[in-house]
């Protein structure tokens, strides 16, 4: 016959089942005590505040640096490719450059890939010289380029690649229209940078052509420099009529760069010369890499920081509970299953911590121009102007991957700051901890 409330007695005899309700239970309710039952509540929520501002702190700044990055590279990049591709073979054919554009261009991250040339020569306008960078394209893949087709100032781009071979219209940045005082329907006398051989001794080669369009792109090296020409047209103007034999690469993300170098020899079947952008820009590319590496090394010494007061407070909780600790052993729990409820109690202020301030860090992104607005109306002061930097709002850059490592970091190094007070709650001797009760 059994006893009458046996049922809702605790089978103590093999240990409680491992973060069963009974450890749960025990462990929440250590957490929330109050000072004067030996508990460390306001420790716990100051602890729970400095890790929430913590991952708060590095996933908003790591998202802003990850946009000024991202920013930068445009900037630095402005109009050229992510990558450029050329074979090796010698004097290829134009079917052998088509080929290799067509195997490149199948590749998964690549944007675009369009065969082209560029040349670097002067131009001459209204007695006016400057020095160009003229680029050999074919009119739809100047189509492609947004920062050209969208930020056209004048004229238009119907005409460009049309007549015969490729017509005798250009394009050109506006800061370079400027300098020469010319517009859209104006001409402009290109000379070639190698010179024609005649009996009577050398002579430059220059040929006029009339500007179709003037393009903005708000870059002001290409704005300055670039003259898009069609492709064919430069092919007979500067090489004498020899195919092209560059391929530009414009990918999802400039970041692909490395790992595309193999998946493009890999699809090429054949030797062939690869450039990136960080090989033309290696003090911008350096820079940038030296900045992002410190900055991750700082923000984890933010989170190392952060985690202190965790361990204060369950250092206080398991001095505060020895009492309990030892009443606990000598009803039955075991040393495991004190060490599961001390790691329980401060690993929910790490986890909750972090989750918090994973939400707080992604919404203050998202809202971030919003913020701008805000700070800019109470100081009276525009934060960026766009004549001194270029852009005009905070950039920001939320990677999904490096959310989940700063939440899983957290996570990781929260519980391990629990583990070593819990390891010694568990390893609590009753007779001790009892002896002056």
């Amino acid at each position: 016959m059994s006893r009458p409330g046996a049922e809702n007695t605790i089978d103590m005899s093999k240990g409680a089942s491992a973060f069963g309700k009974f450890e749960r239970k025990i462990a929440a309710r250590y957490l929330g005590a109050k000072k004067k039952d030996g508990g460390v509540g306001l420790i716990a929520i100051l602890s729970f505040a400095c890790i929430m501002l913590a991952i708060f702190a590095m996933i908003t700044i790591m998202s802003i640096m990850n946009g000024f990055r991202a920013q930068m590279i445009d900037m630095t990049i402005g109009l050229d490719g992510h990558m450029y591709v050329g074979s090796a073979a010698p004097n290829p054919s134009q079917l052998q450059i088509v080929g290799l554009r067509d195997k490149v261009a199948a590749i998964e991250g690549v944007e675009n890939a369009f065969i082209f040339s560029q040349t670097q020569t002067f131009v001459q306008a209204k007695n006016q010289t400057a020095p160009a960078i003229v680029t050999g394209i074919s009119a739809e893949n100047l189509l492609e380029i947004d920062l050209i087709s969208n930020h056209l100032t004048t004229g238009d781009l119907d005409a460009f690649g049309t007549g015969h071979n490729g017509g005798d219209k250009v394009i050109i940045g506006i800061y370079l229209a400027n300098r020469l005082g010319v517009t859209a329907g104006d001409r402009i006398t290109i000379y070639s940078p190698v010179l024609k051989v005649t009996p009577f001794g050398s002579r430059p080669v220059f040929k006029s052509y009339e500007v179709a369009a003037v393009f903005a792109s708000g870059l002001y090296t290409a704005d300055n420099l670039n003259i898009y020409m069609p492709v064919i047209q430069a092919s007979l103007f500067f090489d004498q009529g020899r195919s092209p034999t560059d391929i530009q690469l414009r990918l999802d993300n400039a970041d692909l760069i490395h790992g595309m170098k193999s998946q493009v020899r890999e699809a090429a079947g054949e030797p062939v010369f690869i450039e990136t952008w960080e090989d033309k820009n290696q003090t911008t590319a350096t820079a940038l890499r030296t900045e992002q590496i410190s900055m991750r090394f700082i923000f984890a010494i933010v989170v190392l920081i952060a985690i202190f007061p965790i361990l204060s407070a369950m250092i206080m909780l398991v001095k505060n509970k020895s009492k309990d600790i030892a009443i606990l052993k000598t009803i039955g729990a075991t040393s495991a299953s004190i060490l599961r409820i001390f790691l329980m109690a401060g690993a929910a202020i790490g986890i909750v911590g972090t989750i918090a301030g994973v939400i707080l860090g992604i919404i203050f992104c998202l809202n971030i121009e919003h913020i701008q607005s805000i700070i800019e109306a109470v100081t009276g002061t525009e934060l960026f102007p766009a004549d001194v930097y270029g852009i005009d709002h905070i950039p920001v850059k939320i990677l999904p991957a490096e959310v989940a490592t700063v939440a899983f970091w957290g996570f990781l190094v929260s519980t391990l700051a629990t583990y070593f007070p819990a390891l010694t709650a568990s390893k609590t001797d009753p007779v001790e901890a009892l002896r002056y009760e």
